[in-house]
């Protein structure tokens, strides 16, 4: 993006701030975890206002930028604390489509976790429905690929890789889909034949008519990409896409560095949508390490974690414009940023990668994951029983969520969503109820509907007993090792 393009990003229409009402339960403060991550999305959250349900209330975009760090953090560590901002969201709004095509691309990208969240299918609708919008911004100018606005002038990279971002990602949690799966594939192909990756970065577009590139490379750039890869890589099954993103995810972080800590060439001035830039690549870095189950990426992302806490944070844990300090230009935006790092710095998280089958052992007492009597029944137990190798205890990893044992799902019994709520197999049937994610910082596999963790009642280490969700704690009764 050009100087005079950041300018007209930040000259966007902005809401109307009557009075900053914080909803932060009473109970929130009370319960934010002691570390760094949750500090700062703690400090950040008070700036959601329940008079129009969005975090950041002077930008649109950043908004949507800040609900998704939030969801982020929530599935990362099982901490559902703030899904308020998510039905607050939905709740005010009707309509998150925008003049500017990224604009309605971060919102795709916020409701698509939210889905995977909450398994509300109101929140995937709502996923479809901006992202069909953005299609109808796609033409065969410059050889394809969507617009920055509608005004129909620039094609910006960034409204691209969102497109890509949310066209595979529909196709990862629609059962049968084509059209989004195709959409995908054809953003892909035009996106690495426009000239728009050179040296392994991503230029900021193409200008229209004639197609001349804007060769600026901006942080975020290099960020959404990766997601958008890692989703790709997954709708299809080709691994090399995962290969490509890595050489730019490590072209980036070698480009935006300063001493091992993530910096944007704006640094210290960077304001407005600038300052939302490099905490979205921090975010999608650590998507891409998950997907590509790599820890290439762990030291630089903890050197930048360490620099926020030391130089970027003041007395009240607010966090500023630059990772490396000092602490200055606050924002909800600069807020958000520190977070999504902060975040980033604790672990991979989110759906379990590819589809894989083996035995899921548990840290208490080395038992395995295991299908009662070998039943195909709906309502059999799921319970713990010493490894033995046998088709009871071959669990299938699936891409879209779901463990499965003899083509049954692990389902929390009637939707429940209570501690000590019974875990059994059932008929795999796309419900909240069956969805898992897995954090491989603290080995939980976590159920995003109830937000609890899959629990070995009272640490048991006793053959046969039944497996519930309960509280994540981070014991060894919630620790799992998924097969490789």
């Amino acid at each position: 993006m050009n100087p005079s393009t950041l300018k007209r990003w930040s000259a966007r229409a902005v809401i109307a701030v009557l009075g900053l009402l914080l909803l932060i339960p009473n109970t929130v403060s009370a319960q934010a975890a002691p570390t760094p991550a949750a500090s700062s999305i703690a400090v950040l959250m008070k700036s959601y206002d329940a008079n129009n349900g969005l975090i950041d209330t002077k930008g649109w975009w950043t908004s949507a930028v800040s609900l998704s760090t939030v969801e982020t953090y929530e599935q990362t560590t099982g901490d559902r604390s703030y899904d308020y901002a998510i039905t607050g969201a939905y709740a005010k709004h009707s309509n998150f489509t925008n003049d500017y095509i990224d604009d309605t691309g971060w919102w795709a990208l916020a409701w698509l976790q939210a889905y995977d969240l909450t398994g509300n299918t109101n929140y995937l609708n709502m996923a479809k429905t901006t992202t069909n919008y953005m299609h109808n911004y796609w033409d065969s100018t410059c050889g394809g690929g969507v617009y920055w606005s509608t005004a129909k002038q620039y094609k910006a990279s960034i409204a691209n890789e969102l497109f890509l971002a949310a066209t595979a990602g529909l196709h990862n949690r629609i059962a049968g889909d084509t059209t989004y799966g195709g959409w995908a594939t054809s953003e892909w192909n035009w996106f690495k034949n426009s000239g728009l990756i050179s040296g392994n970065l991503v230029r900021d577009g193409l200008n229209v008519p004639n197609c001349t590139l804007s060769t600026a490379n901006y942080s975020y750039n290099q960020g959404v990409i990766l997601q958008g890869l890692a989703e790709q890589s997954r709708a299809t099954g080709d691994t090399s896409l995962l290969t490509t993103a890595t050489s730019i995810a490590t072209a980036a972080v070698a480009r935006f560095n300063h001493n091992g800590v993530l910096y944007d060439g704006c640094e210290p001035n960077c304001t407005g949508d600038g300052s939302a830039f490099k905490g979205i690549f921090a975010r999608y870095l650590r998507a891409l390490a998950t997907a590509a189950k790599t820890t290439q990426y762990d030291s630089f992302l903890t050197t930048t974690a360490n620099s926020i806490v030391a130089n970027d944070t003041n007395s009240s844990g607010q966090q500023g414009n630059s990772f490396i300090g000092p602490f200055a230009l606050w924002t909800p935006t600069t807020q958000a940023s520190a977070a999504e790092a902060l975040v980033a710095a604790l672990g991979g998280s989110g759906t379990p990668p590819a589809t894989r089958t083996g035995a899921i052992t548990s840290d208490n007492a080395g038992k395995c994951i295991d299908d009662n009597a070998a039943s195909t029944a709906d309502g059999s137990h799921v319970q713990i029983w010493t490894c033995n190798n046998s088709g009871a205890q071959q669990v299938t990893v699936a891409s879209d969520g779901t463990l499965q044992i003899l083509g049954k799902c692990l389902d929390v019994a009637f939707g429940g969503t209570g501690n000590n709520t019974l875990v059994q197999l059932w008929g795999c049937d796309g419900t909240g109820s069956q969805k898992w994610t897995y954090n491989s910082a603290t080995k939980a596999l976590v159920n995003p509907q109830s937000g609890r963790c899959l629990d070995i009642p009272n640490s048991s280490t006793t053959d046969g007993t039944q497996l519930q969700i309960f509280d994540c704690n981070n014991t060894n009764a919630q620790r799992w090792n998924l097969p490789s």
